[in-house]
């Protein structure tokens, strides 16, 4: 393995993500993390296994995690008896248009239950709705501009407006907080209008233009028709339901603080770290289902800024006590690193500030003066002074803190920082710092019954039938929770190794253990070694860490690890990892005369993203060969005297433990297995005989997009792609490339060139490794995350030909029956179990849950499906949607295979929350930043500055040029494990 030898340039191996959520949890709508929930998802198994486990000591098998730390849920009330649907026809109209597929008839499978959801039915407006388009200008000190205004804001200037001019907004209109208004009369200015006032403390220009649809204002009888399945959805029907959106919430943008469709009354407030306070609030979205509309109501968290003296916010956003001196801690010798952190928090924060005899005023943060205010100096009519001396002489008194640093309010306005108080209720839209995740995750976590408490307290609470904006819209909304029906579909049979099978009665939960089992498919090892980084890591601790990884690949059937490796250990500190891996390499090669396949790597507690980036970009990239990377806090490791298990460790570190956990090394070999070429488990051929027919070869694809955080510019979305090759469809092989920032759909050149890829591979594994005489496949399945419902039709339009031209430039003829489906987790639909028999062990309903009746789409071909059972909190189903669909899949057909696939998830012993080739795909484009040399002087991780169209693309070329390919011998693993 030459690769060994060579020095190469990169630097630099695996923690990797664990699965997503932990299969519940709340919904949080702090930047980046709306969505919530999670992918359900396994026993922890990240290269660091870890997340949400069960008890940690020893249990003599090899159990996925349970979960604990909540008390059991209390009993429910008498069981509630269901009939379950016979019929399964729908009424579509024939000339109904469906965005993707229609809906081809309801499912029957499965065990009909009852559940609660949180959805109350909404009565459909009457009338006819106006709508008007709003532009607000606002003056500025040199000229009137047209821009952006903050939402809240907005909402204050028109109702202003309203206000002033009561004799024309009788009734009041309703206003989105951005740029419509809707009106359930025609107002008497005729189409268009302007209307100049005064409101929070500037003046404003607002100009409202009526908007026709064919000549005639909006009749809400389409919505109706839409409901019952005889219109199709076009741009009149999404405006009905837009403005019963806005409607129904025009009294919470009144009243509360906002963001898009949550709002936080404030009575639910938790202080964290770093400046920073965690709010409890609503969700609502009044969506259209079968025969009704409903309006969706959940839990949301919203992130704020903590309110109050600007100085103590900069002080906690740094992590310095309350008690520290401002003039030490945020003075102009403040290093460039706190400089930055504080600046990117600050900027666009809203503060007060008050001189002498003068109204308070509202103005945002631009930016950090470079010096301190006694230092910063500028020129007045009477001379040159300080911002310090300024400042005293306005506000009447000295300041306390001259050395701190002031910030600039406006182009020539700088303010010392303890002049300036934070605005109270200001959400914050960053990125949620990705360290205090656990307390987002312990806020949200709410059991199924208390956050159904919780929903039915919050309707009530609203009261949303005395909104006088409802009221004009004729609306009626219920107050409590609809009881529907949901089928518990049977889950799939499993077989590890030596055919041994996992029963339908062993799935508990969606859950089961690999006592006596050995992997489907077991890898060898054809030599591992081992790199410490950890200072603290004895070779006690590194020979009981092998010894345990050694008795679990042997349990489980994985050949050749040995119980004393080769190892080395160095220092953590520095770049060049890629050389500890050769040297490393290089070693084993003189011990055992070859190179290791597998390189265990020991990281640090503190510190350890850095080099697990650089290992990886190292060990899939650079050198090939596989990675896994180990947290020293996740062993076992000396500790007062002793060789512990962290995680067995209390507050007071009473805890001790001779050995590590048998549970960890299992999950760990999980992962080790796919990365060598091995499978792990696969379902019984009746289960998924639609991919298992011979005659009929499938490749299944996952597909993704993974987008950088909001407001960076000049940074690349990375597009993901993985592919079946085996006929069992439990192996996959993955491609990613990059794109253009935050575009939705895939590049069409990259989707074609990567399906294209996939499908030479699925033929090649085929053909070389299965010895089929004909390889081709004869259907595609493909699984696509990360699309919103408003782009479904343009992803149809876009991609679906693009995979198309892939499969006719790979010769395929005829070209494979596609099936495309949407996949999405970030929607806030809960379900609840009403049967004590009908829960699982964390309150939640069992695993298998599907729905596709009463609450989903009139026309398309939809569903829900709660896979995984519960862990902690409550837990959130996939939603799917099909597309495209030329193998005609019936409901049961694609419900059963879907929910039998969700339990291969290769590094679990447990079914995950959304389907594994989906799950496989958003893996890979987490891992793209493993491409790029990490001293290549490109930047993946921090907000870039504002940048123009053509500066994007140049970037993105940059990207392009940057982006290393995989090693060959990792691009046919599964290394993103």
């Amino acid at each position: 393995m030459s690769d060994f030898r060579g020095r190469g340039r990169g630097r630099g191996l695996d923690r990797g993500q664990r699965p997503r959520g932990s299969g519940g949890g709340g919904d949080r709508s702090v930047r980046g993390v709306e969505r919530g929930g999670g992918r359900g998802g396994g026993s922890g198994l990240r290269d660091q296994p870890g997340g949400p486990r069960g008890p940690s000591r020893p249990r003599g098998d090899f159990r996925g995690g349970r979960g604990h730390g909540q008390p059991a849920p209390a009993p429910l009330g008498p069981a509630v008896q269901v009939t379950a649907y016979t019929s399964t026809v729908v009424s579509i109209g024939p000339t109904t248009k469906a965005t993707g597929v229609k809906r081809p008839s309801f499912g029957t499978a499965g065990r009909a239950i009852p559940i609660i959801v949180n959805c109350v039915r909404v009565s459909l407006p009457r009338g006819w709705i106006h709508q008007y388009d709003v532009t607000i200008i606002g003056r500025t000190r040199d000229a009137e501009k047209e821009g952006f205004v903050r939402p809240d804001d907005a909402v204050k200037i028109i109702q202003t407006m309203q206000e002033l001019h009561s004799d024309i907004f009788t009734p009041r209109a309703v206003y989105d907080s951005e740029k419509i208004m809707y009106s359930t009369v025609a107002y008497a200015f005729g189409n268009a209008h302007e209307f100049q006032f005064d409101a929070i403390g500037r003046h404003w220009k607002v100009r409202l233009q009526k908007v026709t649809k064919a000549g005639h204002p909006l009749n809400p009888e389409i919505l109706h028709r839409y409901t019952e399945g005889n219109e199709t959805l076009d741009e009149n029907v999404f405006t009905v339901i837009n403005a019963c959106n806005v409607a129904i919430r025009m009294q919470m943008l009144l009243n509360y603080p906002f963001n898009v469709r949550s709002f936080y009354p404030g009575d639910e407030i938790q202080p964290i770290e770093r400046g920073i306070e965690l709010r409890r609030g609503y969700f609502q979205s009044i969506r259209p289902a079968i025969g009704q509309m409903v309006l969706n109501f959940d839990i949301s968290t919203g992130a704020f800024y903590q309110p109050g003296p600007l100085i103590a916010l900069c002080l906690a956003v740094l992590g310095k006590p309350n008690t520290a001196n401002p003039n030490n801690e945020l003075s102009g010798n403040m290093n460039r690193r706190d400089r930055s952190s504080l600046l990117k928090m600050l900027r666009h924060l809203r503060v007060r500030t008050q001189q002498r005899g003068e109204q308070p005023r509202i103005r945002e943060i631009r930016g950090l003066s470079e010096v301190g205010a006694a230092n910063h100096t500028f020129d007045t009519p009477e001379g040159q002074t300080t911002v310090a001396q300024f400042a005293a002489r306005t506000s009447g008194r000295p300041l306390q803190y001259p050395a701190a640093l002031s910030v600039q309010l406006s182009k020539m306005a700088f303010v010392p920082i303890e002049l300036c108080e934070v605005v109270p209720g200001q959400l914050m839209k960053k990125q949620f710092p990705q360290d205090l995740m656990s307390r987002i995750h312990d806020f949200t976590n709410l059991q199924p019954q208390h956050r159904l408490a919780r929903i039915r307290a919050g309707i009530r609470e609203m009261n949303y039938n005395t909104s006088p904006y409802v009221n004009d819209f004729q609306m009626q909304v219920e107050e409590e929770p609809m009881s529907i029906q949901g089928r518990l579909l049977d889950p799939p049979e499993l077989i590890y190794g030596r055919q041994a099978k996992v029963r339908r009665d062993e799935l508990r939960d969606g859950a089961w253990n690999l006592r006596g089992k050995r992997l489907y498919q077991p890898a060898m090892i054809t030599g591992c070694a081992v790199i410490v980084y950890d200072r603290r890591f004895s070779q006690e601790s590194l020979q009981s860490c092998t010894k345990g990884l050694h008795e679990a690949c042997e349990s489980l059937g994985i050949t050749g690890m040995p119980l004393h490796p080769p190892s080395i250990q160095r220092n953590p500190l520095g770049t060049n990892y890629a050389d500890h891996i050769r040297e490393v390499g290089q070693q084993h090669y003189r011990e055992m005369g070859s190179y290791p396949n597998l390189v265990v790597v020991i990281l640090p507690d503190h510190g350890a993203d850095d080099i697990h980036t650089r290992i990886k970009h190292a060990g899939d990239v650079l050198i090939g060969v596989a990675t896994q990377c180990l947290k020293a806090c996740s062993l076992a490791v000396r500790f007062y005297g002793y060789l512990v298990d962290m995680n067995d460790v209390d507050a007071q570190g009473s805890k001790c433990r001779k050995f590590p956990n048998p549970q960890y090394f299992a999950n760990v070999c999980l992962k080790i297995n796919v990365k060598l070429g091995g499978i792990n488990v696969v379902p019984t051929p009746e289960t998924v005989q639609f991919l298992l027919d011979p005659n009929s070869p499938t490749l299944v694809i996952g597909a993704d997009v993974a987008h950088p955080p909001v407001g960076s510019r000049g940074r690349a979305s990375f597009a993901s792609l993985v592919g079946s090759v085996d006929s069992s469809a439990s192996k996959y092989i993955a491609i990613t490339r990059p794109q253009r920032v935050r575009t939705e759909m895939m590049n069409q050149q990259n989707l074609e060139e990567m399906v294209y890829y996939l499908i030479m591979k699925y033929m090649s594994y085929r053909r070389e490794k299965e010895k089929k005489a004909n390889p081709a496949p004869r259907r595609i399945l493909l699984y696509r995350d990360g699309v919103s419902e408003g782009e479904f039709e343009k992803c149809r339009d876009l991609e679906v030909p693009c995979i198309q031209a892939a499969c006719r430039r790979a010769g395929l003829n005829p070209i494979p029956a596609l099936t495309f489906v949407i996949v999405r987790k970030g929607h806030h639909v809960r379900f609840f179990p009403q049967n004590e028999a009908d829960r699982d062990r964390s309150g939640n309903v069992r695993a298998g849950l599907v729905v596709d009746r009463e609450i989903v789409s009139p026309v398309e071909f939809d569903f829900y499906l709660q896979s995984h059972g519960g862990l902690k909190g409550t837990s959130r189903s996939s939603l799917y949607n099909v597309i495209h669909d030329d193998n005609r899949f019936t409901p049961d057909a694609l419900q059963t295979m879907t929910n039998a696939l969700c339990y291969v998830y290769a590094r679990a012993t447990r079914s995950v929350s959304i389907v594994p080739p989906a799950y496989y795909a958003d893996l890979v484009a987490f891992r793209a930043k493993h491409h790029f040399d990490p001293d290549g002087g490109l930047n993946l991780s921090d907000t870039a500055s504002q940048m123009t169209d053509d500066e994007e693309e140049a970037q993105l070329q940059q990207v392009i040029q940057a982006m290393h390919p995989l090693h060959a011998r990792t691009a046919d693993y599964m290394y993103f494990q």
